[in-house]
Formats: C-alpha cells, structure tokens, sequence
C-alpha cells in the first residue's frame, strides 16, 4: 500500500473586513464589508492544519480559535501590519475590503455642521497587494478578490495580471454582507470555476484547498 502523501502546512496570512478612513475623531470613511469572508477563510485554514495570522479590521465578528489575531482600523495600520508580516507567511489572502482613498487631512476636533457644503480632499491609499506582487513577492501564493458591479471577469483577470497574484476570486456587490453568494475563481494558469450559491464557509474551504491542491 503506497504511502500517504502529507499536505505541507503553511503560514497563511489573511486580511478581513472593511478598513476606516477617519474625517475627524467620531467620522469615517467606510464600506459595508462585514468580514465574514475573511473570518471563514481563517477558520477554514485552521480547520486544514495551517498556522493562521489574521489581520482584522473592527468587526463584530468572534474571532477564529487558534488564530492568532492583529488589529487594524484605518487601510495604513493594514499596510504596516501585512508588510510586517509578510516576509514570515508562506500565502497572503487579502480579503479584506480596504479604503482605495483617505481624507488628505484627519481634523482634530468633530467638525460642526453648517449652512454650507462641505468638500472633503481625499488621496489614494497604499495598494496592498501591488506591493506585495510587484515588489516584495518571494514565492509567496497571493490570494485577491475582485468585487465587481460591470465585466466581472474581465475586470478580475486584469487585477489576477497586474498585481502579480496566484489566485482570484470574483464576486458582485451581491456579496456583501451575505452568508451565501456566487463566486467566480482562477488560477494563474486555469480557466474560471463558477460556483452559483455556495455559502462563505465553502467559499473559503475551496480556497483553501486550492492553496495546497491548485
């Protein structure tokens, strides 16, 4: 009887939920990412005998057992917590849903409300994973999602490209905050799996096992 392969384990490093962008000390810029991708992706990685760090932006989620865990609000403590992290991981999964712009300026005291408009300046945040695909990769798998509301595919396979990454996973606006949703996922170098109502829990376990199986 031949013997039993074992799956190697991995550091996996994943990012979940949905950065803030703070106007002043009460007010911020979000989204209505909940994190339960990321919480599932965690788990699942658990589950398969992973060492798992996951950054978390605030949520109301419990946090996975045997995760360890980091904390980030606004998309730079994302940033500095995965460039931090990531020359130890053996795969970063970057689900999280971060800020693509931020107040160019962050006012001291809760702005007053007024008669008048009030304009907000606002300036690109850092881009996570083109900095992890384009400068820092170093045999790392790097995971990304694309969420999108037009040329879905077409759209996915350009980000699967520019930033370097071995793996995306599609969805629509749909998902958000859903327990359940169609996914659309491809390899670097294999065609599109459409998956038309599968719950986040078999959403990450597919993921998952796609990092070890590809």
């Amino acid at each position: 009887m031949p013997m039993a392969v074992k799956k190697p384990k991995l550091n996996i490093l994943i990012t979940a939920g949905g950065t803030r962008e703070y106007i002043d000390p009460v007010r911020f810029l979000s989204n209505a990412s909940s994190g339960r991708m990321g919480y599932a992706l965690a788990r699942a990685a658990v589950r398969a005998g992973h060492k798992v760090t996951l950054i978390a932006a605030p949520t109301a989620l419990r946090p996975p057992v045997k995760a360890r865990i980091l904390s980030a609000v606004t998309s730079e403590d994302m940033f500095k917590a995965v460039r931090s992290e990531f020359g130890r991981c053996d795969c970063l999964i970057m689900a999280a849903a971060v800020s693509d712009y931020a107040p160019v300026k962050k006012e001291k005291a809760k702005i007053k409300k007024g008669k008048g408009k009030l304009t907000l300046q606002l300036k690109p945040t850092q881009d996570i994973l083109a900095w992890a695909g384009s400068h820092k990769k170093k045999g790392q798998i790097l995971v990304g999602f694309a969420l999108e509301d037009r040329c879905l595919k077409k759209n996915a396979e350009r980000k699967l490209k520019d930033k370097n990454l071995d793996l995306i996973v599609a969805n629509t606006p749909a998902a958000i905050a859903a327990k359940s949703s169609a996914v659309w996922i491809k390899g670097k170098d294999s065609p599109w799996q459409t998956h038309k109502n599968l719950s986040k829990i078999q959403t990450a376990a597919r993921i998952i096992k796609k990092i070890t199986n590809p």
